[in-house]
This record gives C-alpha cells, sequence and structure tokens, in this order.
C-alpha cells in the first residue's frame, strides 16, 4: 500500500476552504455575535445548529484536521529508513516558513497601504484585524514565527502555523517516546499525556494567548492520534474496506457528528469545554481519514480534478484568503453588495493562491529538496573520504 494518499491533500482543501467560508460568515455580525442555544431562532440558526455547521462553521474543526493529517503524514517521513533530523527540519521549514514568510510580508504590506480608510463597524471580529500599530517588536515577532504575539494584526489564521512548526520541530522526539510497538502501549502513553495537559491547562489555562506554549503541548497530542493512525494504517485501511457499505455510512455519520460536536452540544458547558471537543473532533477526523482511503466512492470522489486542484493550493488558500477578504473589504465595502464583494474576494483568493502555490510554494519545496540533497551529497563523500584515509 503506498505511502502517498492524494485523498488527505483533498482533505485539507476541503479544509482550507471551509475556514475560508466561516471568515467570510463572520463578516455579518449577527453571525459573529450569536450565541448558541438563542430561544428565538434566525438564519443564523441553520449556519450554526443545523447539519449546515459543517460546511458554515466549522473552521476550528478543520483545524483540527489539518493537525491530526499533519501527524500522519510527518510520521511517514520520521518512521523511514532513511530518516534524518537535520534534513527533515530543512524541509519542514522549507514547506511551511518561506511561504508564511511571503505571505505574511504582503499581509502587512496591504495592511499598512489600505487599512487607513475609516470603515462603519462590521463585526466584533472584523474588527480585531488591521488595527494594531506596527511597531518594531510586532513586526519581529511576526518574523521569528513560533514565539507568542498578537497573530490577529495582519493575518488571523497563523496561530495554528505557530503550533504547527512548534511541534514539527520536536515531533521525532515525541514518535520515539510515545509511540510504541504494541497499540495497546501507544494508547496507553497517548491517554496519559492527554491527562497531562488537560491537567496543566486547566491549572494554568485561564487568560492564555492563543500561542502560548501551553496550547502546543495539547495540539502534541492531536499530531500523535495521527502518528498512531498512520503506524497501523494497513491494517486498519485493510480492515476497513472490507467492512459492509452499511458500517461505513454508520461511520460517516458518527465522523460528522463528532465534527459538528461544538454546534450539536451548544451551551453545555462542561461538555462544550475546548480540550474535551478537540478529542471528540479528532476521532470524527480519524473516521474520515480511514474512509477517505478504504471507502471506493470517497476516494474516487476526493481524487477528482476539482479537489486535486483545491488540495494543491490549499496551503495559499489557508494563507491568503483573509489578506483577500481585508483588502477587498477596505477598498469596496459600501460601494458594492456585501455578498457580490465576498464572491469576488472568494475568486481572487483563488486566483492569489493559485500564484502562490506555482510561484512560492513549489519553489520552496524545491529549494528545500536541492539544500538537503545537497547535505546528503556532501556527507556521502565525507565518508568516503574518511574511508580512504583510514585505508
Amino acid at each position: 500500500m503506498t505511502s502517498r494518499y492524494g485523498e488527505f491533500d483533498s482533505l485539507r482543501g476541503v479544509a482550507a476552504l471551509i475556514v475560508l467560508i466561516g471568515h467570510y460568515m463572520m463578516v455579518f455580525p449577527s453571525y459573529a455575535n450569536y450565541q448558541y442555544g438563542s430561544n428565538s431562532p434566525n438564519m443564523v440558526y441553520f449556519f450554526k445548529e443545523s447539519p449546515l455547521r459543517l460546511i458554515f462553521s466549522s473552521g476550528n474543526e478543520s483545524v483540527i484536521l489539518f493537525f491530526v493529517l499533519s501527524g500522519f503524514v510527518l510520521y511517514l517521513s520520521i518512521n523511514s529508513k532513511k530518516f534524518d533530523y537535520s534534513t527533515f527540519l530543512v524541509k519542514r521549514m522549507f514547506r511551511i516558513y518561506i511561504p508564511y514568510i511571503v505571505a505574511i510580508s504582503i499581509a502587512i504590506l496591504a495592511k499598512v497601504l489600505l487599512s487607513h480608510t475609516e470603515l462603519p463597524f462590521i463585526s466584533t471580529w472584523f474588527a480585531k484585524s488591521w488595527k494594531s500599530l506596527d511597531t518594531p517588536s510586532l513586526l519581529i515577532q511576526h518574523f521569528l514565527f513560533i514565539g507568542q504575539y498578537n497573530t490577529d494584526a495582519y493575518n488571523n489564521v497563523i496561530w495554528s502555523l505557530v503550533h504547527e512548526m512548534r511541534i514539527s520541530i520536536i515531533f521525532p522526539v515525541l514518535i520515539f517516546l510515545f509511540i510504541r510497538k504494541k497499540l495497546m502501549y501507544s494508547l496507553f502513553w497517548l491517554g496519559g499525556l492527554s491527562l497531562l495537559t488537560t491537567l496543566i491547562l486547566y491549572v494554568f489555562g485561564s487568560g492564555l494567548s492563543i500561542t502560548s506554549i501551553l496550547l502546543s503541548l495539547h495540539y502534541c497530542t492531536l499530531f500523535l492520534m495521527g502518528a498512531i493512525l498512520a503506524k497501523y494504517r494497513h491494517e486498519l485501511f485493510a480492515y476497513a474496506s472490507k467492512m459492509r457499505k452499511v458500517m461505513k455510512t454508520t461511520l460517516l455519520i458518527v465522523a460528522i457528528i463528532c465534527f459538528m460536536y461544538e454546534g450539536i452540544i451548544g451551551e453545555v458547558d462542561f461538555l462544550n469545554n475546548y480540550i474535551f471537543r478537540d478529542y471528540v473532533v479528532s476521532f470524527g477526523v480519524c473516521i474520515f481519514i480511514t474512509l477517505s482511503v478504504s471507502s471506493q466512492k470517497a476516494s474516487r470522489l476526493l481524487r477528482s480534478n476539482i479537489l486535486t486542484f483545491l488540495g494543491k493550493i490549499s496551503y495559499s488558500l489557508y494563507l491568503y484568503h483573509l489578506v483577500s477578504l481585508f483588502s477587498l473589504m477596505y477598498l469596496f465595502y459600501g460601494k458594492m453588495p456585501t455578498l457580490l464583494l465576498l464572491v469576488c474576494s472568494l475568486i481572487f483568493s483563488i486566483l492569489l493562491s493559485s500564484v502562490a502555490y506555482q510561484f512560492i510554494e513549489k519553489p520552496s519545496m524545491k529549494l528545500g529538496s536541492y539544500f538537503t540533497k545537497t547535505k546528503r551529497i556532501d556527507t556521502i563523500e565525507e565518508t568516503i573520504e574518511a574511508k580512504r584515509k583510514v585505508g
């Protein structure tokens, strides 16, 4: 069975599109300020607490999907016989950081050029962005990337990339410590780490920054869930592929319910705790990942041309959709209907992401491969030279 799954790229693409839709909906005050369990359901209710939530209100859940999928994919590269930590880290940096640094530079430039225009109040969410003073310390924090800082200043989505990069740096160690030969032991150690991080967050979690290192510890457990899934993928995917259609359909329904957990639970405080929610959503994500490969219909759908294209540009779409939205809002808000403005922003986001994928992402990945290939050649030459001297 292949170690490269095209279905996962498409899952990322769909998740990135869901994040985009959720952010675009946040432009509307009634949506941004909606309270769960409202006694007078309105149109927003159907976007938040009905099955429509899966498309319109699952941005946080989509980020959880990114984390679990990253754990799956990183495990495959780390578990390779040719694994080299420095090579892994260089490739990871070129994959995540270089496209990020270009995108955040464009966001800063757009903010400086456009945000001087006075806009009427749009929504509380929109009011958080492009309002901060462009201080040297804020700019340095953004370029250093993995510290704790105000990620709402220029591009709200980058908080998840801070955690992604931090965890990538230490993930080989986490694999060594927590992923064992037997599944029972892997689950035992994962459960222990989950309990520990939950306890830490309950004790010290009040008023945490969204880029807090303590939250990175929590998200480590979601990466490890993906890693365990990757370790036992052959057996799991083979078993799931033999399931009857009714069983696969049942599992899909369970996955959707888990993914929509926050909207279903609503105002039940204990059950709607974000830590518990993340684990429930992650369980649903694991089912999605399994079905995406083991179900022929799901695999065929995810390998369609449209979703494959969306998967290719998913990282750039995630990075640039808010830059597109904020820019067009400052340029055209009040001059054209908001809905039309959002449609134009969607089209511009896809075009911008396509360009970024071709001219930033792909060259960055090639550069990462080039530098690591050069390193391997140098290492081989040094080994041969050392043997020659000894001989």
